[in-house]
């Protein structure tokens, strides 16, 4: 984490300089939740955290100045919580504590915030919350994958995309720590595929908790992780993020 960049670190006059230069607020949401035998379970907030952080830098390299806000930190879980170590908050709170933290931002005078969503179980508060967020607001504030939309598959072996603890993660912990990284990834995986077909083609979707899909709490080739393809992958990440907030075009949108 690089200090220049954060909000809580930052005094109140540096960050009042930053809203009147226009910056753009990037704040992590990430998840507390299980992520196998062998990944931390902040791994989701780790990745939000790092990749927001890149990306701050990022911008700034291209003149655009860039804050990263305090996280938000336990978000929907719900479907991880029969799994030690899990923690969660309904959806409804999920969506009045994101409106009241983007509308303190906006009392601040920062008129540019993009959430960088760390966890796909936040993903239909977060489209929700937004509905409340921009109509109140009156601009647009979005939302940004932690992998910024990447094609993944270049970068992987094992696995065709993004999974829960398998190759990606494992890989992008232990791109940021290894030591938080138990040395059993290399003898594990879970399934590839959901029980139901129709959900991995998009025909259908329903909420049913994180045991339906595998019994370790993975899914994917967590043993084909590498720390070179998680330095890889959060660079690509955040060059893509970078590219898309600098443009100017996405902060004229009406809302």
């Amino acid at each position: 984490m690089n200090k220049k960049y954060s909000w809580g670190m930052l005094s109140s006059p540096a960050l009042k300089n930053l809203a009147d230069q226009g910056a753009v607020v990037l704040m992590p949401v990430g998840a507390i939740e299980q992520h196998g035998p062998h990944l931390p379970v902040a791994t989701d907030l780790i990745t939000a955290e790092w990749v927001s952080f890149l990306t701050a830098e990022k911008l700034d390299a291209k003149g655009v100045p860039a804050v990263v806000a305090p996280s938000f930190a336990i978000a929907n879980s719900m479907h991880h919580m029969s799994f030690a170590g899990s923690l969660s908050i309904e959806p409804r709170t999920f969506i009045q504590v994101l409106l009241e933290q983007c509308r303190a931002i906006a009392a601040q005078g920062f008129r540019k915030i993009a959430l960088v969503n760390g966890h796909g179980g936040n993903t239909a508060p977060l489209a929700t919350a937004l509905i409340e967020i921009n109509r109140e607001l009156g601009f647009p504030v979005f939302v940004v994958p932690s992998t910024g939309g990447v094609d993944e598959t270049p970068f992987l072996t094992d696995q065709p995309s993004m999974m829960h603890s398998g190759e990606v993660e494992t890989s992008i912990i232990l791109a940021y720590d290894e030591s938080l990284v138990d040395p059993s990834y290399l003898d594990l995986q879970g399934p590839i595929e959901s029980p139901i077909g129709y959900e991995d083609d998009g025909s259908i979707s329903t909420f049913h908790r994180m045991e339906s899909h595998t019994r370790n709490g993975i899914m994917g080739a967590s043993y084909a992780a590498t720390k070179e393809k998680g330095l890889a992958l959060v660079a690509a990440y955040s060059d893509k993020i970078a590219d898309v907030l600098s443009d100017p075009l996405l902060w004229a949108l009406p809302v």
